[in-house]
């Protein structure tokens, strides 16, 4: 048993990162059990989309708990499938919310080419991380530290691509959504939908690819708890905030 010590940036990102998940963890189960109450299927789509968005974060904030309990970090391979195995699921359920509303007639070709994808990924990080004696990290990812990594290979692309994906199809399902002329409350939605998937994108970018220091660090992450939060009020817009926003 080797016990470790993490400085402060370090149980910074940790921390940071179990409430970044924490928060979206809320607003998942918060629509989930909507999604019981009423068996809408968008409602299911949204609670995998805001739950496995941030997956990436998991090692870090799950991590950081880990170690709080045992002074001990996550194994490289359970680290790697916390952080990645829920990415295409991700990408999956927000496609079944973006493509059957704006383009239904395409909806099966692009789903069929992002699941076959999503195998090939899937493939590719079990074949890296157990097919060898050891886990090929240079393929997958190599620890920054005891919470945090820096992924590698094709895990980075499909990340990257998962990323743009969604901030060209979120922007695209937004700036539809403001075009509605004779609906207040869509165009709402699409104002705080299009803030969070540009706020995402750029504390995923932030995050994934700027040195980090404290104050960086605190920014990005707050990033991504805005932009859970814009997504969660620009899919659903509870009434509290139709209330604020003077709408029937």
């Amino acid at each position: 048993m080797i016990f470790i010590a993490l400085d402060n940036l370090t149980q910074l990102s940790g921390i940071l990162g179990f409430i970044s998940i924490s928060i979206s963890w809320l607003y998942g189960f918060i629509v989930l059990f909507k999604y019981i109450k009423t068996k809408e299927r968008m409602l299911l789509y949204f609670f995998l989309a805001v739950i496995f968005t941030v997956s990436p974060w998991y090692p870090s904030g799950l991590g950081y708990i880990y170690w709080l309990i045992t002074n001990e970090e996550i194994i490289y391979p359970v680290y790697v499938l916390l952080g990645t195995i829920g990415v295409p699921i991700a990408l999956i359920a927000w496609l079944q919310i973006y493509m059957p509303t704006l383009h239904r007639k395409q909806n099966r070709i692009v789903s069929l080419i992002i699941v076959g994808l999503s195998i090939v990924f899937y493939i590719y990080v079990f074949v890296f991380l157990f097919a060898f004696a050891d886990p090929v990290d240079s393929l997958i990812g190599i620890k920054r530290s005891a919470i945090d990594i820096d992924y590698k290979g094709f895990v980075l692309g499909f990340l990257a691509f998962s990323l743009l994906v969604s901030t060209i199809t979120g922007n695209d399902f937004s700036i539809v959504s403001l075009k509605v002329k004779d609906n207040p409350v869509v165009r709402w939605k699409g104002r705080f939908l299009i803030i969070s998937f540009n706020l995402f994108a750029i504390g995923a970018i932030g995050d994934g690819f700027i040195e980090l220091t404290p104050i960086t660090l605190i920014i990005f992450r707050m990033f991504l708890v805005l932009a859970n939060t814009f997504y969660y009020i620009g899919f659903i817009l509870p009434k509290w905030m139709k209330k604020i926003l003077h709408l029937k």
